[in-house]
């Protein structure tokens, strides 16, 4: 007898997504997603901030100045996501200073 794998789903903005075709994105308080994994790696943004930052004081360090974590679907990830990390976004960076 021959199993097939579980294929689990998740509901993003109201639409039925493989778990597995989405990505956690890790986002700077200024909306810039500076780093993306699988969807398979965490079942909460705790557990996705776990697998981006070890370090318990470093994540409660990032959480304070703002960084967060979500669960994005394919579309929004080639969309929004993908721009920033090709450095091809519009966010202002925290070290960006004026022109003089």
């Amino acid at each position: 007898m021959t199993t097939s794998p579980l294929l689990l789903f998740v509901v993003i903005d109201g639409v039925n997504h493989p778990l597995a075709a989405c990505r956690w994105v890790r986002y700077e308080p200024n909306g810039c997603a500076t780093g993306s994994a699988l969807g398979t790696t965490a079942t909460s943004p705790e557990q996705a901030a776990a697998e981006f930052e070890p370090v318990r004081r470093n994540r409660e360090r990032e959480h304070r100045r703002g960084v967060r974590y979500r669960l994005v679907s394919p579309d929004q990830w080639r969309d929004t996501v993908k721009p920033c990390l090709l450095g091809e976004c519009n966010h202002v960076t925290q070290t960006t200073r004026p022109a003089a």
